[in-house]
């Protein structure tokens, strides 16, 4: 019941692919301020928007991981992300956020959070 508790309180159901996986999307409601970086943008990327949630034999996971499109300095992202952990019916841990930067060239990669990334997240997260 957590589970389905927590999905209603935080995603969309997109599609349903079988009795224990589903594809989710973010409430825009719930997030503090929706910073998606342009190569999330556009219809053409909207399924790297998405979320393939699997729950079985009372594992949840999210394959490929949940991508927070938050602010990396307001302090709201934080307080969002210590709210979710709260109530999210696995453990997080802040080994294993990625960081999505627009490198100088313009183009976004996915960089392991500095050290004090690192510490912010480990202060939020429950």
């Amino acid at each position: 019941m957590k589970v389905q508790e927590f999905i209603d309180a935080y995603f969309e159901r997109v599609e349903s692919q079988g009795l224990t996986s589903l594809v989710l999307a973010w409430k825009s409601s719930v997030l503090p301020k929706v910073e998606w970086a342009e190569a999330f943008l556009g219809p053409e990327n909207e399924i790297v928007r998405r979320f393939l949630f699997m729950e079985r034999s009372g594992r949840v996971s999210f394959v490929m991981g949940i991508v927070f499109p938050l602010s990396t300095s307001d302090p709201a992202s934080f307080e969002f992300l210590g709210r979710f952990s709260a109530s999210a019916p696995f453990k997080m841990s802040a080994k294993h956020f990625m960081v999505g930067i627009v490198a100088g060239n313009g183009k976004f990669a996915w960089r392991k959070p500095d050290d004090e990334m690192i510490a912010k997240l480990e202060e939020c997260i429950v």
